[in-house]
């Protein structure tokens, strides 16, 4: 699959102008987000994230050797690392200049296909349901894009099922996502989409970030700095079991990963072995 910009994301081919032609409502219409006829869909939690990386093999063998990840669903293309019930989709991308975050994905519950394709054509939203990827061979899930052009997966609860747990001697263990970090033009334009449209509940707004809320997971939505047009994943943050903070800095010096420590002692900013942006928490973090 690709996206509407013909970037791949999870399997099947599919160019722009198929994407066009399948739309829900064919063009994104300015504007109209908060005008719908409909209530919001449920947005209950940030599911998954999809990750490009030159290697994703080594990809897969940094998070579960240093953070306990579990795999699944391991093919040529891509495969999946999970955290409790969250999801790492790592892409093999062997083009990749740079790691970044292509989509990510939200469950909404209850799913219900026809009225999620509703919302889409009464907000004027570009949206498919990807017939050919072997990953969601029935078509339940949808891909759109926000208010800013990033590209969104709607999904329902159920559509990919998590592995057994399974014994992990990794010195970490991250057990959830805890937070994504999001920059964009205006954040209050994509903080008013992700409210409108999937029902998000907002906190923490001081009039240049927000955070927006699905379940017990955020997204930190600030506007960029440099006042840059494209959006970005720019961090991505893991709920690591078992938090001390001594004893995370002392695992990342001993594997050669920079460690900054917040003053309150409940999370550190590092990078994956790409050069991505990682922060690790405590459970009891909350911004």
């Amino acid at each position: 699959m690709v996206d509407p910009m013909g970037r791949h994301l999870d399997g099947g081919q599919i160019g722009r102008r198929q994407f066009v032609a399948s739309c829900a409502a064919g063009a994104v219409l300015a504007g109209r987000f908060a005008h719908a006829a409909t209530a919001p869909l449920k947005a209950t939690a940030i599911d998954h994230i999809s990750y490009e990386s030159k290697d994703y093999k080594k990809t897969r063998d940094f998070y579960v050797a240093l953070f306990g990840f579990q795999v699944s669903e391991e093919d040529d293309r891509q495969l999946y690392l999970w955290a409790g019930t969250s999801l790492l989709s790592a892409k093999n991308t062997p083009a990749a200049a740079v790691p970044s975050i292509d989509h990510f994905g939200v469950t909404v519950d209850p799913w219900d296909a026809p009225a999620v394709a509703t919302a889409l054509q009464e907000r004027g939203m570009m949206g498919q349901f990807i017939r050919n990827d072997p990953h969601d061979p029935q078509g339940r899930s949808a891909f759109t894009r926000d208010a800013d052009g990033f590209t969104l997966q709607l999904d329902p609860k159920d559509l990919v099922t998590r592995p057994a747990a399974v014994v992990s001697a990794a010195p970490l263990r991250a057990v959830a996502l805890h937070h994504i970090s999001y920059a964009c033009p205006d954040y209050a334009k994509t903080r008013d989409f992700y409210r409108d449209f999937l029902g998000a509940r907002v906190t923490n707004d001081d009039g240049h970030q927000a955070d927006v809320w699905f379940g017990d997971i955020y997204m930190a939505i600030r506007t960029t700095a440099d006042g840059g047009s494209r959006p970005t994943v720019d961090r991505v943050a893991w709920t690591v079991a078992d938090w001390d903070s001594q004893r995370v800095s002392a695992v990342l010096t001993q594997h050669s990963l920079e460690v900054q420590a917040a003053v309150d002692g409940e999370s550190i900013l590092t990078r994956d072995l790409n050069g991505y942006p990682l922060e690790l928490c405590s459970g009891r973090k909350r911004r």
